[in-house]
């Protein structure tokens, strides 16, 4: 008997930060991804939801109700761009392996065994490029995605993007003479998320 395989849709229950990180790795995932050629929801105006998601976030921190209201609408509304590109990538599943499922960004429910945390990402970083911070990554084993980090100092760390793979993960338009702290988690397993690396931390040039 074939076993049925179905797109998970667990991201209506994430935290607000998880699930604006989760938006951001479908649209990196997406991007580029001939398997999907014709997707429910363009990827700019899913880009558009994610961001107006992550700024109502950011403004319902301050408190306040209406604000709150606010990100909670936006949240409903890139809940539900999600589930039509879920939807989408579920129509397919017949004529795709389980690896071409996951590369859009998507998880599998009751897929079977027991998903095991991923490993700790391990990685240097090069600036032989003035004002950019090339970073050298490890794979991590049955990783989707890595989330990369920066900061400067004790300053508080900033998002430098969500990555598909390991190939040209770089650090742009730095300030020479600033040494930069980065740290990197792989996107995936059972519990969403490996640990953070090891903060490595170099000189911009």
């Amino acid at each position: 008997m074939k076993k049925i395989i179905r797109v998970a849709l667990s991201f209506a229950t994430y935290s607000d930060n998880d699930l604006n990180s989760f938006a951001i790795l479908v649209i990196v995932c997406f991007k580029n991804n001939a398997l999907f050629p014709n997707l429910p929801v363009t990827l700019a105006a899913l880009t558009a939801l994610q961001t107006a998601f992550q700024d109502a976030v950011t403004a319902a921190a301050s408190g306040g109700v209406p604000l709150t209201a606010a990100k909670n609408e936006a949240r409903d509304k890139l809940i539900a761009a999600l589930r039509q590109l879920a939807g989408y990538v579920q129509s397919l599943v017949p004529t795709l392996t389980v690896s071409q499922i996951l590369s859009s960004g998507f998880d599998i429910a009751n897929s079977g065994g027991v998903p095991s945390p991923l490993d700790q990402p391990v990685f240097t970083l090069d600036n032989s490029t003035t004002t950019q911070l090339t970073v050298n990554l490890t794979a991590v084993p049955n990783a989707k995605a890595y989330q990369v980090q920066s900061a400067i100092g004790a300053g508080a760390w900033q998002e430098s993007g969500i990555y598909p793979n390991t190939k040209n993960i770089v650090l742009k338009n730095l300030t020479p003479g600033t040494i930069y702290n980065v740290r990197i988690r792989a996107v995936g397993g059972s519990t969403q998320y490996s640990d953070w690396s090891i903060t490595v931390s170099l000189m911009a040039t």
